[in-house]
């Protein structure tokens, strides 16, 4: 007796996220997982440089340069993560998104960040016992 397994059904490759009020879908290949990576590196390198101002050269700065570097970082957060919104989720998705944020660059990341922890775990959904 052969055993019947259709994969095809379980695959979970295309995702349906609610942000920002709207249902936005998205199909996670490996475009998309290259893409989501650029990004992940960009914010971490700005997120660490942030981290950076604890130390004791940048208590030495005047606070109007430890602004400029933070918005400068911060800039750096939205220019990657907005540009993929845009991609994924259609023209003017990123800032639609960093609006319904309150225009927070960490709201931003965060909302990335969920994103990118639902898409970290793609395998083939188990399926439900019925």
């Amino acid at each position: 007796m052969a055993i019947n397994i259709n994969i095809d059904n379980q695959l979970g490759l295309v995702y349906s996220f609610r942000i920002a009020g709207k249902e936005r879908k998205l199909t996670y290949d490996d475009e998309c997982a290259l893409e989501i990576q650029r990004v992940e590196l960009t914010v971490t390198k700005s997120l660490q440089n942030l981290d950076k101002m604890d130390e004791d050269e940048f208590n030495e700065m005047p606070v109007e340069d430890q602004l400029d570097f933070a918005r400068d970082e911060y800039a750096e957060i939205r220019d990657a993560i907005i540009p993929f919104f845009d991609k994924y989720f259609g023209d003017n998705a990123g800032q639609e998104i960093y609006e319904y944020c309150h225009n927070s660059t960490r709201g931003l990341a965060t909302i990335f960040g969920e994103i990118n922890k639902y898409l970290d775990q793609t395998k083939i959904k188990s399926k439900s016992k019925k």
